[in-house]
């Protein structure tokens, strides 16, 4: 069983296309996205092949096994225009792992809630982050379209561990076991 999770896609149709066939490649049992769809915000400029109507329409494609977290460039509009469900942060048991997940923006790696689980999972940053501090696993995806170190990238979850990936050429970034 594995999981794919990525972060950022800030409406890319050319990253977030690459992305969401990385489901083919691992058959995942769920998609996790840490937050910022559709839209690049006012700090960024907008990514290659910006059209957030077009990644909704992708987006929307893997509603049943989507996790969607809400991330700071979400809207109200956002939650009308999608089939699926975004939470401001969600628990997720796998492996024996408790998982939580959440954008970034209010809880990060410096920030942790009371509860953190087995592993914590944060986009945000738009830098890959896979490390184990004090019993904690930490894990950034980074970013799929706006990256702010050298790899648009994501990652695979499975009973083994944790991989980061580059998303141009599936290259190991990092890896951690269980």
């Amino acid at each position: 069983m594995n999981f794919l999770i990525g972060s950022d896609i800030h409406g890319s149709k050319k990253y977030a296309e690459m992305f969401f066939a990385k489901d083919k490649i691992y058959q995942s049992e769920k998609i996790i996205v840490l937050g910022d769809f559709f839209y690049n915000g006012a700090r960024n400029l907008p990514p290659e092949e910006y059209s957030p109507k077009e990644v909704v329409a992708l987006v929307n494609s893997f509603a049943d096994k989507l996790i969607a977290i809400k991330g700071n460039c979400e809207s109200e509009v956002d939650q009308m225009v999608a089939d699926f469900l975004f939470s401001d942060n969600a628990t997720l048991y796998a492996f024996g792992k408790s998982c939580y997940l959440t954008h970034g923006h209010h809880y990060g790696f410096e920030n942790l809630p009371k509860c953190p689980g087995d592993i914590f999972f944060q986009g945000h940053t738009h830098i890959g982050v896979l490390e184990k501090k004090d019993g904690l696993i930490l894990a950034n995806p980074g970013s799929i379209s706006l990256p702010k170190d050298a790899h648009h990238s994501y990652m695979v979850m499975n009973e083994k561990g944790i991989t980061l990936h580059d998303l141009l050429d599936d290259s190991v970034l990092k890896h951690l076991d269980f």
